[in-house]
């Protein structure tokens, strides 16, 4: 039977990919809507790569927003009719908001991170962040703190791929380049204010594995790792039997999607509500 609180002035949002069995999105972004009282609804669509088009083409109709993820974050970004200079920079979409038919393309990850860190109580502007891997994760992390006056070391596999990531995101801040290092993942020297893993290592079902050994996690002040199934990675174990603060990835996939509520409605929900929602996520994982 069709739930009654849909109707035909409920605000439709969605998140678009290829395949969503395991996406979290619905469950936050309806739990929020009604614990707000929003007239609001959000679906799980699933597009075939030789589909994205037409599927832009019916959101930009009658979708208020919607969020994007693989394989799509790239791929959407010529279908839109303007990109906002984070997800620019970042060469990647992941909320897309509709002003009366106009789709502007954002990116909230690495605004979903910081503020999980933040919350963590650890201080993301003019820090030194040691970011493990060089895919796009790490780009977005890199920009955020870029942005806010710190410097970033990128510790990679592909040297080559971590120089050209140095080289392209230098060229989106003031002196970026003099504020980004890249160093081989194997071999990190020094001492930072933050860890902050965009890596899969530690994932599930691969829950014994560490993206770096004890060493390097005892000369950084905090630990951040994207991961967040197990919600305890092995590294942040790790850290936390050095007495070292940690944040878990929980809280990034949590305030991403928060983010995108704010470029949608012109605010976020209230503190309380999301602290509700969150533990109840917790709940389920």
């Amino acid at each position: 039977m069709l739930d009654e609180r849909i109707g035909a002035g409920t605000q439709r949002f969605a998140v678009l990919g290829e395949s969503l069995g395991h996406t979290w999105s619905p469950y936050i972004h309806n739990t929020v809507f009604a614990a707000c009282g929003r007239d609001a609804v959000y679906l799980p669509i699933t597009v075939p790569k030789d589909k994205l088009s037409s599927a832009v083409d019916v959101l930009r109709s009658c979708f208020a927003g919607f969020n994007v993820t693989i394989p799509y974050k790239e791929r959407i970004m010529p279908l839109l009719d303007e990109i906002d200079a984070a997800a620019r920079a970042c060469g990647a979409v992941n909320t897309v908001e509709n002003r009366n038919g106009r789709l502007i393309g954002h990116i909230t990850d690495g605004l979903g991170m910081l503020s999980a860190l933040e919350k963590g109580g650890v201080r993301t502007h003019g820090v030194h962040a040691l970011i493990l891997g060089g895919g796009g994760a790490a780009r977005v992390a890199g920009y955020e703190f870029l942005t806010r006056g710190g410097r970033v070391t990128f510790a990679v596999r592909n040297e080559e791929k971590g120089r050209a990531l140095a080289r392209e995101l230098g060229d989106t801040q003031p002196d970026g380049a003099a504020r980004i290092s890249v160093c081989p993942l194997a071999e990190i020297p020094g001492a930072y204010d933050v860890l902050i893993n965009c890596t899969p290592v530690g994932m599930y079902p691969r829950t014994d594995a560490c993206p770096v050994e004890d060493g390097v996690i005892s000369r950084c002040a905090a630990v951040f790792d994207a991961v967040y199934n197990p919600r305890t990675t092995q590294l942040l174990a790790r850290a936390q039997a050095l007495s070292i603060p940690t944040v878990e990835g929980l809280g990034m996939l949590f305030d991403q999607a928060i983010e995108a509520q704010r470029f949608w409605f012109g605010e976020v929900p209230p503190q309380q509500i999301q602290n509700d929602v969150l533990d109840a996520l917790k709940a389920r994982l």
